[in-house]
């Protein structure tokens, strides 16, 4: 969990179409559904603390907030990145501007306020879609 906040955009690109510097260690990403202005460092891991359950969800809590939550994985053959803006603020692909991943994204934790996550969740979704958009995609190889 990074200890500051920056102008990161999360992003999951095929292995091989970033240039990706050397070097980048693998770091445990949250993803929580709030918004702060804060842009200063902070004791995170003083402040934030999960738990595990016993059905292998996750609970904790974010300025008062219940948040419960779980780890999901990223489809086989695809890595995900922390990437920043070269123009400064928050990026947007869609508009041609530098790109730099910053860190490599090892283990990707997403929380919900208050329900029980679920297979129906946008981001376990996200990740049948690219394994499902790549067997799409993929050449098909005739015998």
């Amino acid at each position: 969990f990074w200890r500051q906040t920056l102008p990161w955009v999360f992003s999951i690109m095929k292995e091989g179409k970033l240039e990706i510097p050397a070097g980048l260690v693998a770091e445990e990403v949250h993803n929580i559904p709030c918004k702060t202005t804060f842009t200063g460092p902070a004791k995170v891991s003083t402040y934030f603390a999960p738990r595990e359950e016993e059905d292998g969800s996750e609970s904790a809590s974010f300025r008062g907030r219940a948040l419960r939550g779980r780890q999901v994985a990223l489809p086989e053959g695809f890595s995900g990145y922390a990437l920043r803006s070269m123009g400064g603020g928050v990026s947007d692909p869609t508009k041609g501007e530098e790109l730099r991943a910053v860190k490599r994204i090892g283990k990707l934790h997403y929380w919900n306020h208050d329900t029980t996550p679920s297979e129906r969740d946008d981001i376990p979704m996200l990740m049948q879609w690219l394994g499902v958009s790549k067997a799409m995609h993929d050449t098909v190889k005739r015998a």
